[in-house]
């Protein structure tokens, strides 16, 4: 599965950057994301998936981090390659455009309640 990162730093707490994640990703489904025991897990994880009218889904992970006087905000686009989505069909894969969307819309929500925050990775 290919896959985009983008890193946000922002002042808000993370319960303000709960309730903006929530308000973004309308009516996706949103479940948490599991690490092992030797993993560095994030103070919160999620999976955000939404299904599209044609088929098939898009899905992002948001990782958010406090870092004390800052939270940083890890937002990853997941995606099948083309060759995955000719193989198993639009309806059973993941498309990395609809998940760049939904994680361009979760960065958008966050900018427009923070003007101070950047874009660090």
């Amino acid at each position: 599965m290919k896959h985009e990162e983008s890193v946000y730093s922002s002042t808000l707490d993370l319960g303000t950057l709960k309730q903006i994640v929530r308000m973004a990703c309308g009516n996706a489904e949103i479940s948490p994301v599991r690490f092992d025991a030797l993993e560095d897990a994030p103070d919160l994880a999620v999976l955000v998936e939404k299904n599209s009218l044609l088929g098939g889904s898009s899905a992002v992970q948001i990782h958010l981090n406090d870092e004390g006087d800052h939270r940083l905000i890890g937002i990853v686009a997941l995606g099948n390659s083309g060759l995955e989505r000719a193989w198993g069909g639009a309806r059973n894969t993941v498309s990395l455009t609809g998940s760049r969307k939904l994680a361009a819309a979760v960065a958008d929500a966050v900018r427009q309640h923070d003007v101070d925050v950047k874009q660090v990775g």
